[in-house]
């Protein structure tokens, strides 16, 4: 990318002085990823190169008893105290989002969203309102049970359903169109349809914590069709009629990128948004002119609080160093995981 050049030039001199890592690129081109069929309009700043879409999503996890009474004996939502203190992280992590010019993606599911229900919580509304999105979040096993790879399609559907109901209750909005999550599934995609969910990333196997390589990259595609964690053949395969759009995470190298923000073996938050600057520059290398392309990284409330005197202050300085002077020149452009995807099926 032209623009980015000079800019790079710049930061590798910076780094000399600061200890910051010059950019990156450490994965194959973007075109070697899947792509849609068609012609595409152009997605480019004003020097005409590429322009790389980012956001940060945010997981809510399922802690306590779900509204299908499934339940876990780890920290429970439905205790006020705990409940709050995750509120409270949300909005302050929304307030510092805004302050750099984004919007998040929010990621919600029971029983987060029955106890801000029963509580008259107006968190998911209040960000809502403000230009954050609202989605789904969906760990299936504390809502569909241990055995939910054995249940049927109709079944995922219907409690999915379900879930983004609690949703647009808690929160006021009147479309959920991105979820993660029931990853190990093989027909997901067919679940997801038939509840009216359009958009997916944050593909993790749960039991390995591990993201298998051909799903990372920056250009989106159309699944053919899921996965059960092994074989990706449908799942890499581009589908131009699918109905799902799949935003792959960014350009990572390895494949226990989303595991090891909380990994105090890889070196804690200061190694982990190390290794995200230089999976973002390395995205931003692979970004193509004239396709969309995306990247984004997920948190969770409570979590890179490392400095209980600067809470969220590893995050701050990467909008500020990293993502700051790059919107500024053009080269990337905040957007919702949803507009995301609307960009892709646009083009």
């Amino acid at each position: 990318m032209k623009r980015l050049l000079p800019f790079l030039s710049i930061l590798v001199i910076a780094s000399l002085a600061c200890g910051l890592p010059a950019a990156q690129a450490t994965q194959p081109s973007a075109a070697d990823q899947p792509t849609e069929a068609g012609t595409s309009s152009p997605v480019e700043n004003e020097a005409g190169d590429a322009v790389l879409y980012f956001t940060i999503g945010m997981h809510i996890e399922p802690m306590g008893e779900t509204a299908q009474g499934f339940g876990s004996d780890k920290a429970d939502y439905h205790t006020r105290q705990f409940f709050d203190k995750h509120v409270k992280d949300m909005r302050d992590l929304a307030q510092i989002i805004e302050a750099h010019g984004g919007r998040m993606t929010i990621q919600a599911q029971s029983p987060f969203t029955t106890v801000a229900i029963e509580s008259g919580e107006t968190v998911l509304a209040d960000l809502a309102a403000r230009g954050h999105e609202i989605a789904l979040h969906f760990h299936e096993d504390a809502h569909l049970g241990k055995n939910s790879a054995s249940l049927s399609v109709q079944q995922w559907c219907d409690v999915m359903k379900e879930e983004i109901g609690y949703i647009m209750q808690a929160s006021g909005v009147a479309d959920v169109s991105y979820w993660s999550g029931g990853n190990l599934y093989p027909s997901l995609y067919e679940a997801a349809e038939c509840a009216g969910l359009e958009a997916n990333s944050d593909w993790k196997n749960p039991n390995t914590q591990t993201t298998d390589m051909s799903l990372t990259g920056v250009t989106p595609w159309r699944p053919a069709g899921g996965t059960d964690g092994t074989d990706f053949t449908f799942f890499t395969q581009n589908d131009p009629n699918g109905a799902i759009v799949f935003l792959p995470e960014g350009q990572y190298d390895k494949t226990d990128f989303a595991a090891s923000r909380r990994s105090d073996d890889a070196g804690g938050d200061e190694a982990y948004f190390e290794y995200l600057k230089e999976s973002f520059y390395a995205s931003l290398e692979a970004a193509q002119p004239g396709q969309v392309n995306v990247f984004h990284f997920t948190v969770h409330p409570g979590e890179f609080r490392g400095d209980p005197n600067d809470p969220f202050g590893v995050i701050e300085r990467f909008l500020t160093e990293v993502v700051d002077p790059l919107v500024a020149s053009g080269d990337v452009q905040w957007m919702t995981l949803s507009e995301m995807a609307d960009a892709y099926a646009e083009q």
